[in-house]
């Protein structure tokens, strides 16, 4: 009932987001007329989803299992999925001691992601203020620092849940550095090397999973 109730809700307010995303575009056209041309549109499209179409399917399949129903739909609408939602999603978790994909970590995903919606909304408010000014002071070896916070979070968050299930998880990661390896050989792009890498993991779990399940049986 609960994720009935947040695809029905979030449907809506993804809807809405939709369309309140092409208002500034629609308000340019219909009282200023800027339009771009139909080529330029597709341009831009085209450029678009060879940029981002990999992501589009990679992502919310990754995510899912932790997100569950409610947080899936906040978290697409607002953004920032990797480096803001799942952080949080996963340290609650972890500090409540609940599983993800479980109906209690469902809920628990969900208000973890509505809560790091309003931080978001006041942190970014405080950078818009005085964040530029403030980073302008700071010295470069803080800086530069920065590049490096979304390779330790993800790591983190991988390693958080590594920990969970050796027995799934050292296979899977076993699986994914030996594909990243063949892969960059062939010389394949780090856009489809992510999105095999994916693909071929979701195999290697099931396998892993099918050949538990049969020891169990036994």
């Amino acid at each position: 009932m609960f994720d009935k109730k947040c695809l029905r809700l979030g449907l809506i307010t993804m809807c809405c987001a939709v369309i309140a995303s092409f208002l500034p575009a629609l308000y340019l056209w219909l009282f200023h007329g800027v339009i771009p041309s139909p080529p330029d549109i597709a341009s831009i499209a085209g450029m678009m989803a060879a940029s981002f179409a990999v992501g589009w399917v990679v992502q919310p399949i990754t995510f899912y299992p932790a997100l569950g129903v409610g947080a899936s739909c906040l978290s697409w609408t607002t953004g920032n999925v990797g480096d803001l939602r799942m952080p949080a999603i996963s340290a609650a978790q972890k500090a409540a001691e609940v599983e993800a994909g479980t109906p209690e970590g469902n809920v628990l995903s969900t208000m973890a992601a509505a809560v790091t919606n309003f931080v978001t909304v006041i942190w970014l408010t405080f950078v818009v203020i005085v964040g530029t000014g403030l980073i302008s002071i700071l010295p470069a070896s803080v800086t530069d620092a920065f590049s490096y916070i979304a390779p330790a979070i993800f790591g983190a968050i991988v390693i958080d849940y590594a920990m969970k299930n050796l027995r799934f998880n050292v296979p899977l990661i076993i699986a994914a550095f030996i594909t990243y390896a063949v892969l960059s050989m062939l010389g394949l792009s780090s856009v489809w090397i992510t999105l095999l890498v994916v693909i071929i993991g979701m195999f290697v779990s099931r396998g892993v999973f099918m050949i538990q399940s049969k020891k169990t049986e036994k």
